[in-house]
């Protein structure tokens, strides 16, 4: 009991501390931050109540099956994270009651009937909740990668990718968090707030300076165009090399179709049939093609950070990701040779 007690210690403190940072001393706090506060939050809540373990006596079946019911409400802030992620501006009050509906209806029910029924039913729902959760926010988190990569060139604060090593996380949590449902005992208990720390520490690191972006609608448009009737193909090359739009850093497709005098919806297209790429991959190309390698050739001097600088990365990251994924080596070796 005193490991457990630490356990909750523990949690309560992590989870009290970054919710107090986000909400009160965060500046220039946005929507998504501000939901991710408040998540925090009720985390810090929700452990809080579990206090209740370490009085005399309290370590009984009646009292965990009470709170597995409370602690299945945490549900809904992984559905939130996720949804206001891959969705921005997803949650309101409406959609939040309705999300909420089954969790009321359980709880109400294991108030009037308190049976193991009711709980094992309530397992099974949170079992394939969780599992719907990650399958929709998969396919969100794909399309939405998908859109990002065709319409802006900086991408390191609004790229959801990261998602991806959070579902598996998410799913190694569900199966720990039905193993500690089936098995009530002090050490699965501690298994239980290990894995939940673990989980939201790895959501804050890649989330921590995210800012989702709501995408813009596509335009309305004839049917697309063969690819040889494209009327600005070659303009859109001399366009962008002439004024060097690439060495913009927050250069979107947007910006490059009004450069031309078309519409985003016909550049994507051109760029995919005809170039095979993305309007991301393709103005890092020219970045690296044009600016990088050039750079670095002539001033073997210049350290990688003012070279990515220089070609419009904004992250010495982001620029080492482009440059091996283009020439199959890394800027370091490559500067070498």
């Amino acid at each position: 009991m005193t490991i457990v007690a630490f356990s909750i210690g523990f949690s309560t403190a992590f989870f009290a501390i970054f919710a107090i940072h986000i909400l009160f001393y965060r500046r220039e706090r946005t929507r998504f931050q501000s939901v991710v506060g408040t998540i925090m939050a009720v985390w810090a809540l929700l452990c809080l109540k579990d206090i209740v373990f370490t009085f005399p006596g309290m370590y009984k079946a009646s009292v965990l099956q009470w709170v597995m019911m409370i602690d299945g409400w945490s549900a809904l802030t992984y559905a939130i994270f996720i949804f206001e992620t891959t969705m921005p501006n997803w949650l309101s009050w409406r959609r939040f009651l309705l999300l909420s509906l089954p969790f009321f209806a359980f709880t109400i029910a294991y108030a009037l009937w308190p049976v193991k029924a009711v709980t094992t039913a309530y397992a099974v729902f949170l079992w394939f909740f969780a599992w719907g959760i990650v399958a929709v926010g998969y396919s969100k988190a794909r399309q939405q990668i998908r859109l990002v990569r065709q319409n802006f060139s900086n991408i390191d604060q609004i790229d959801v990718s990261w998602l991806t090593p959070v579902f598996l996380f998410a799913i190694v949590t569900q199966l720990a968090w039905l193993f500690v449902s089936l098995y009530d005992t002090w050490l699965t208990d501690v298994l239980y707030y290990t894995m939940s720390i673990a989980l939201w520490l790895l959501m804050l690191r890649y989330s921590w300076n995210f800012h989702p972006i709501e995408m813009p609608q596509t335009e309305e448009v004839q049917p697309r165009q063969p690819v040889r009737e494209y009327a600005f193909a070659g303009l859109l090359e001399q366009t962008m090399e002439e004024q060097q739009l690439y060495l913009d850093s927050n250069l979107t497709l947007a910006d490059l179709a009004r450069a031309i005098n078309s519409n985003r919806t016909y550049v994507s297209a051109y760029l995919q049939q005809v170039k095979g790429l993305t309007f991301y991959d393709y103005v890092n190309q020219l970045r690296i093609e044009k600016k990088s390698i050039p750079l670095m050739q002539q001033h073997p001097e210049y350290t990688l950070e003012h070279v990515a600088h220089e070609s419009g990365f904004r992250s010495l990251n982001t620029f080492r990701r482009a440059f091996v994924k283009l020439t199959g080596n890394n800027p370091s070796q490559f500067g070498k040779q």
